[in-house]
């Protein structure tokens, strides 16, 4: 009876790893493009492009495993008519490397800091989205002359940022590092479906504002490296990226902006919570808009650091 269900075991993870094997042959791959450069970064190497000329405008997309620097593809060709627009890919997110660790916020601190460092060369703005916003505060606040402006779209509230890992996270985090059942879980939650439901639902206020194109690149965000997204998954889920941003943004001294989606879940609490941390704090809210205004009102994105800048 033993010897029964440990053939059924293995045979059922060898079907697993065949769907897998399948899925990753299936996900067609992003088309080359010129400017597409890598930096060799010591943890693993940064997919990033730059366009146009000017003073230095760093694009930063949201830290989840279905964000890209493809967030930013309605907004780089205007924005690069004034500013030298660089767009990265995050460690652990689309064509960049997926290293196999537990990721934290001090981790990705490191990744733009030394980007910024080694790539720019030169004090740079910043156009931030989502859960990304803590990290370049926090590197702001640890490295001076690094940043000069910061805008923020939609980032976390500070109760979301004070969660801390507890026996669920490592549990979840224990799951998703086996090797074929982890990546099997991995390509259930990423799955086409469930890709689509993300962005109508969290991202978009009016579906229809969603194109096909958004959601093929969050999928192959998402699927790229042959399922190694699971690990940033298992830390975000597992709440492993928090830290307390409230000192760096209370004592940081260069202009802060937050943009905020008016449709965005909590945004007028993010807001008033924000602001009254930092008093002289510039938000601006886009109307009919939820998480990425940049990608269903690209225009008035535009507009606000064009303006303001």
């Amino acid at each position: 009876m033993k010897k029964k269900a440990l053939k059924l075991s293995i045979a059922s993870i060898g079907i697993l790893e065949c769907i897998n094997r399948y899925i990753d042959s299936y996900v067609v791959k992003r088309e080359s493009k010129p400017n597409v450069k890598y930096y060799k970064w010591e943890n693993g190497n940064i997919c990033y492009t730059m366009n146009g000329k000017g003073q230095p405008l760093l694009l930063i997309h949201d830290l989840n495993v279905f964000s890209s620097e493809k967030d930013w593809s309605e907004i780089v060709k205007r924005l690069s008519q004034k500013y030298k627009v660089y767009t990265i890919d995050l460690p652990g997110c689309g064509r960049s490397d997926k290293p196999a660790i537990t990721y934290t916020n001090y981790f990705y601190v490191q990744a733009i800091t030394d980007f910024i460092k080694t790539i720019i060369q030169e004090k740079t703005n910043v156009v931030v989205s989502g859960c990304s916003s803590s990290f370049v505060l926090m590197a702001d606040s640890l490295t001076p002359n690094l940043i000069d402006e910061i805008y923020m779209i939609n980032p976390p509230s500070f109760a979301s940022l004070n969660r801390q890992p507890g026996k669920y996270s490592k549990g979840l985090k224990t799951l998703l590092g086996l090797p074929v059942i982890g990546r099997t879980c991995y390509y259930i939650a990423t799955n086409r479906t469930n890709t689509e439901y993300y962005l109508s639902e969290k991202c978009f206020f009016n579906p229809f504002h969603m194109k096909q194109c958004h959601v093929k690149a969050a999928y192959q965000a998402s699927h790229d490296r042959k399922g190694k997204g699971k690990y940033l998954l298992a830390s975000l889920e597992g709440n492993y990226l928090n830290v307390d941003i409230t000192k760096a943004l209370k004592s940081r001294k260069g202009k802060t902006v937050l943009i905020i989606g008016e449709k965005e879940s909590g945004s007028a609490e993010i807001s008033a919570e924000y602001s009254k941390i930092r008093e002289n704090l510039i938000i601006y809210t886009i109307k009919n808009t939820k998480h990425l205004p940049q990608l269903e009102m690209p225009e008035d994105v535009c507009n606000l650091i064009q303006i303001d800048s």
